[in-house]
């Protein structure tokens, strides 16, 4: 199955984002769990060539650490630059069957686009949750798997 944004978005709305009126998490390690529970439900759908991701779930307790901290940053700049900072480094190593995957080549355009979301208080739930969902949908797309040479060359997360 394909990643799509949409389906990491509605992901998002209902795993991690509060609705404009609340509840909100209770602490920013707490937030950062719900969204690594959604982003790595989301990304153990990933593919590369014919193999699924068999370590998005595994790895879900790194990218909750990592996010929670971002989360507590308490700047939008140092929140945007945090997150994709785990968002990287979370999707870097993934297992695809015996293919690993490379860092994405996207840090720093997710970074202005996390800040961005992060800056902009104003923004509704569903427009946030899309703007982070393609976010984090673009670093996954500029990953690539690197497979021994007998099997196959390299081949990008779809």
């Amino acid at each position: 199955m394909a990643l799509s944004s949409a389906s990491l978005s509605s992901s998002l709305r209902d795993r991690w984002l509060p609705a404009d009126d609340g509840p909100y998490a209770d602490s920013a390690t707490a937030s950062g769990d719900a969204f690594a529970a959604a982003v790595s439900s989301w990304f153990a759908n990933a593919t590369a060539g014919p193999y699924p991701c068999s370590t998005a779930t595994a790895r879900r307790g790194q990218l909750a650490s990592s996010a929670g901290a971002a989360l507590a940053a308490g700047r939008a700049e140092a929140a945007g630059a945090l997150l994709a900072t785990a968002l990287v480094a979370y999707m870097a190593g993934q297992a695809f069957g015996p293919g690993v995957a490379s860092p994405p080549l996207g840090p720093a355009l997710a970074q202005t686009a996390l800040t961005g979301v992060f800056a902009d208080l104003d923004t509704a739930t569903s427009d946030r949750a899309d703007r982070m969902a393609q976010a984090v949908w673009a670093l996954a797309l500029t990953t690539i798997v690197v497979f021994p040479p007998v099997i196959s060359p390299p081949a990008p997360v779809s």
